[in-house]
């Protein structure tokens, strides 16, 4: 399983060729591009080159890349249920398609989509838009070879957001087979600490066979917080694999 790492702990940093290397020096062999950082542009034709040029020279394989769509602009909200609003969305989501495309194809990891609750006002009508909306998208990524996955945050998310509220290797066996991807971190149970694993309260031997039981196959990804623990995710990763 190939050790990945996000790029989420340099989040205020512009991605250059010298964070990128931080990686390779930590022995990451697979990257998640967060588009935190303050030069992250979907559509500048430079900054592509510079990402393929530089994850290639440096033999990354490219897992995935972080999405935060509505956090870059409040009106990308795949359910809106305003015609105006539909579109930005839709074609923001083009957009990270059409990186993801040029850059050899991945996953595209959606943070920013809160998925309308039967109950809320207008709840059914934006959950259909939502579900049309992101099919909509995944018919456009599949022929270009990206794949999306949702990623469920606070209460009711997976992993270290699991933890929040709830057990997360239980979470892992309801997900099952349509895991694709993952966020490695740790927490004590009541903040989204991004802790190294270990360093909280999460149970790893538990989630290490709930993995093994649903055959999760994918990149070992972690997202970390802090840049100085980088060094230590390869030992960390045959800690986890150890248990």
């Amino acid at each position: 399983m190939k050790l990945g790492a996000s790029t989420i702990p340099f989040r205020g940093e512009l991605l250059t060729r010298e964070v990128l290397a931080r990686f390779s020096e930590a022995g990451i062999e697979s990257l998640e591009l967060c588009d935190y950082h303050p030069n992250f542009d979907f559509a500048d034709s430079g900054f592509r080159a510079f990402l393929r040029q530089s994850l290639g020279d440096m033999g990354f394989h490219l897992n995935s890349i972080h999405i935060h769509l509505k956090h870059r602009d409040p009106a990308c909200d795949l359910a809106s249920l305003d015609p105006a609003g539909r579109r930005k969305a839709l074609d923001g989501h083009r957009q990270a398609v059409d990186l993801a495309a040029d850059l050899g194809g991945c996953i595209l990891v959606t943070h920013d989509i809160a998925i309308p609750e039967p109950e809320e006002e207008l709840g059914l009508e934006k959950r259909a838009a939502f579900l049309q909306n992101l099919w909509e998208v995944a018919g456009y990524a599949a022929p270009a070879g990206v794949r999306l996955a949702l990623e469920n945050t606070g209460p009711s998310g997976y992993t270290g957001h699991r933890n929040l509220g709830g057990d997360p290797a239980a979470a892992l066996r309801t997900v099952g087979r349509h895991l694709i991807t993952l966020h490695l971190h740790d927490n004590r149970g009541e903040q989204d600490e991004h802790l190294l694993p270990g360093r909280g309260n999460i149970a790893w031997d538990e989630v290490k066979k709930a993995l093994s039981d649903v055959g999760y196959d994918g990149v070992f990804m972690y997202e970390i917080s802090r840049p100085e623990d980088l060094p230590e995710l390869a030992e960390n990763a045959a800690w986890i694999q150890g248990l």
